[in-house]
C-alpha cells in the first residue's frame, strides 16, 4: 500500500470512490469542482472498459467472443502497450494470463489443483493476441487480464486529463497506485512505501511529477500449509513466483510504464529486475527483499530517516 500526502500545502479538493475493485481519491490543490466531477467520471468509464469480471466491459465481451471489431482506441493503446511489454521481456509480462488468474480465489483461500494450471497454460500466449485500430483478435481460447496494467493506464489518462483542464497540482490516488501532478509552488510530495510484513510505512519516496507504484506479496495473499500464496504469477505455469522479493515500488515520469513495471520487475526477480530499470530513462526502483533490506536503483538516494529521494532533483 502507498501512502501520500503534500508537505507544506493544504487540501483544496478531493473526491474519494470505489473503483477498479479498490478505493480511489482524487485531490486537486488547485482547480475546479467540475473538472473533479470530469476525472471521477472518466476514472469510472475507463476502469468499467478494462475490467475483465464485469459483464459489461469491453474486456468481458472481447474474452467471451474472441473478435472485436472498431474497438475503443483506449483498448487499442492499452493493449499494444501490453503487447510491446510482453515482447520485450519475451513473456515474462503477459496480458493473457486470465486462465490463470481465473483460477485463483484468494477469499476463498484454494489452491488450484495440478491439472487445472497445465489446461490453463495451454490458452496462456501473448502471440494469441492481434491488434489493430480495426479489430482484436484473442486465438486458440486466450482471454485478458489487465490487473497489471489497466490503473496504471487510467492514471496517465486522469494527469493528462487535469492538466490539459489547466491543473498544476493533484494527486491520484487508485488504490495506492500513485500519481503526483506537478507540485505546490516548489514543495514537494511525500509517498510512503508499506512494510510488507507490517502496515507502517517503511520508508517514504520524495518527488514530484511523477507516478509511485508497487506490487508485493502482501497485497493479495494467503498461507496454506506453511505456504505463501500471492496473486503475481508466473506467466509459464501459473503460480506465484518465488524469488527473494516481497515488493517492487516503480518510479517512472508514466504511471502506464510504472504499473507494467512494478510487476515485471518482481517477477524478474532482485538481480534482473535492478539491471531492467538501470537500463531505462526516466525510471527508478525500490525492491524490498524478504528481510526488509531496500535495494535501490542507481539514480535514488536514501537519507537516516528512510527518505528515499531522486538525484539531481529529477528522474534520468
Amino acid at each position: 500500500m502507498l501512502t501520500s500526502s503534500l508537505i507544506g500545502c493544504e487540501q483544496k479538493l478531493s473526491r474519494t470512490f470505489f473503483a477498479a475493485d479498490t478505493v480511489c481519491t482524487i485531490t486537486l490543490y488547485d482547480g475546479k469542482e467540475e473538472t473533479l466531477d470530469g476525472a471521477v467520471a472518466l476514472c469510472n468509464s475507463l476502469c468499467n472498459m478494462m475490467d475483465a469480471n464485469l459483464p459489461s466491459s469491453t474486456i468481458y465481451k472481447l474474452n467471451n467472443s474472441g473478435a472485436l471489431e472498431n474497438p475503443d482506441p483506449h483498448i487499442v493503446d492499452v493493449l499494444n502497450t501490453s503487447l510491446k511489454y510482453a515482447e520485450l521481456s519475451q513473456g515474462v509480462f503477459d496480458p493473457t494470463v486470465r486462465p490463470f488468474t481465473a483460477l485463483w480465489d484468494f477469499k476463498s483461500q484454494s489452491v488450484p489443483k495440478k491439472e487445472e494450471l497445465l489446461t490453463a497454460a495451454n490458452l496462456v500466449g501473448y502471440k494469441k493476441l492481434s491488434v489493430t485500430a480495426e479489430k482484436i483478435s484473442l486465438k486458440s481460447g486466450a482471454q485478458l487480464e489487465l490487473g497489471a496494467i489497466a490503473k496504471g493506464y487510467v492514471a496517465k489518462q486522469l494527469n493528462d486529463y487535469l492538466k490539459a483542464q489547466g491543473v498544476t497540482s493533484a494527486i491520484i490516488n487508485l488504490g495506492g497506485n500513485v500519481t503526483l501532478v506537478g507540485d505546490d509552488d516548489g514543495e514537494i510530495f511525500s509517498v510512503g512505501i508499506q512494510n510488507p510484513t507490517g502496515q507502517e510505512v517503511i520508508a517514504t519516496v520524495l518527488a514530484e511529477d511523477c507516478s509511485v507504484v508497487t506490487s508485493g506479496t502482501y497485497q493479495r495473499s494467503f498461507e496454506k500449509d506453511g505456504v505463501l500464496y500471492h496473486h503475481l504469477l508466473d506467466s509459464k505455469t501459473g503460480m506465484p513466483v518465488n524469488n527473494l522479493l516481497s515488493s517492487v515500488t516503480i518510479i517512472s515520469k508514466s504511471a502506464t510504464d510504472a504499473d507494467i513495471l512494478s510487476t515485471l520487475c518482481f517477477l524478474l526477480g532482485l538481480e534482473e529486475g535492478i539491471k531492467y530499470v538501470d537500463s531505462l530513462p526516466q525510471t527508478e526502483a525500490v525492491f524490498i527483499d524478504k528481510s526488509n533490506t531496500l535495494h535501490l536503483t542507481k539514480g535514488l538516494e536514501i537519507n537516516l530517516k528512510n527518505q528515499i529521494s531522486i538525484k539531481n532533483n529529477g528522474l534520468n
